[in-house]
């Protein structure tokens, strides 16, 4: 008997349809059965049998691909080396924890500078000790900053940081629209210090993860963000996300709108070559394995110093990109299986 592509999810999280289910994930198993002609199934990841599963996997798997959002785990590093260990037996891993630990967490930014994707304003401030030292000295250099916690999804720990006239301290958090407001620098550095989780010295792949990323606020925001939807090394949308109104996240959970448009659109051809260039930069960080199965490269725009548009990179996302609203990508996914 042939072995099968299999697609892990996991019970817990907010992102199932009324089956139990996400609701991409039928259509894209659907679709590699038509076009690749694999048999697939559906499991559940569960952390105490998880030694079953693997075994299980390893007996019955050609390829897993892991539709699991990392926010909905408590120990994401276990489940990281559970994914590890079914690609040393074999097994194809779609996307590789190699991979995930990379790019999506948002320090890529700042190993990004020095690149056309980089901003040479980005830092990571992975210790608090270097937040409170550097960061006062960052946020006067425009009074406003954002600050994106290294790992998460859907505007969960993003801040807009302002820095008022009389020296007080506004942060918005992205997810909620939320404001928090400080008498002064001193005021809020205190306060943030909550934010900067304890290192993990058990770790496997989260050593070194924590702490917060720091960016250029760009004030195009409010026209949206531009996300190119990749699989594997090709562009197959251009998604045009626009903030609900007096937010500055362009995150579905924010009640952004998102606009699905065709790569080939000539109005595309400037982003479209900064992002197909900059895989060659990206490639580095793979670690030897495949490009994501399913990932995006997300953009604010920006302004030369001519006034034409430029833009820049603000995350990218590789470890459970939806495609429940636009379902006819599930065939694009499914060639990367073609026997």
């Amino acid at each position: 008997m042939g072995k099968s592509v299999f697609i892990i999810e996991y019970a817990k999280g907010t992102d199932k349809g009324f089956d139990g289910y996400r609701p991409d994930t039928k259509p894209i198993l659907n679709a590699i059965e038509k076009v690749a002609g694999y048999k697939t199934e559906i499991v559940f990841y569960n952390p105490e049998k998880k030694d079953a599963l693997l075994d299980y996997l390893k007996s019955k798997a050609h390829a897993i691909i892991s539709r699991i959002n990392p926010g909905n785990l408590k120990e994401v590093d276990e489940y990281f080396q559970f994914l590890k260990a079914l690609g040393e037996s074999g097994v194809e891993i779609h996307t590789h924890p190699d991979v995930m630990i990379n790019l999506d967490f948002k320090d890529i930014l700042a190993k990004l500078k020095g690149t056309p994707l980089g901003d040479d304003e980005t830092y990571f401030y992975h210790l608090y000790s270097d937040f409170v030292e550097k960061f006062p000295t960052d946020l006067a250099k425009h009074n406003i900053r954002v600050l994106k916690t290294n790992y998460g999804s859907t505007g969960e720990g993003v801040y807009l940081v302002s820095l008022k006239d009389d020296g007080k301290i506004e942060a918005i958090e992205a997810v909620n629209n939320e404001q928090y407001d400080y008498d002064d620098m001193q005021h809020f550095l205190t306060d943030f210090e909550q934010h900067f989780e304890a290192e993990d010295e058990s770790a496997a792949y989260f050593k070194g993860k924590n702490g917060f990323v720091g960016c250029r606020y760009l004030g195009r925001i409010v026209e949206g963000e531009i996300r190119v939807l990749l699989v594997n090394d090709k562009a197959i949308s251009v998604v045009h996300k626009k903030p609900q109104e007096g937010e500055f996240s362009a995150t579905l959970f924010s009640g952004a709108k998102y606009k699905y448009e065709s790569p080939q659109d000539p109005k595309w051809a400037e982003v479209m070559k900064l992002t197909m260039d900059g895989l060659e930069d990206i490639k580095q960080y793979l670690d030897g394995q495949h490009y994501p199965l399913l990932w995006t490269m997300d953009y604010i725009l920006d302004y030369n110093e001519d006034g034409s548009d430029k833009y820049v990179l603000s995350e990218i996302n590789c470890s459970c990109v939806g495609i429940t609203t636009e379902l006819q990508y599930s065939a694009n996914v499914a060639e990367v299986f073609k026997k």
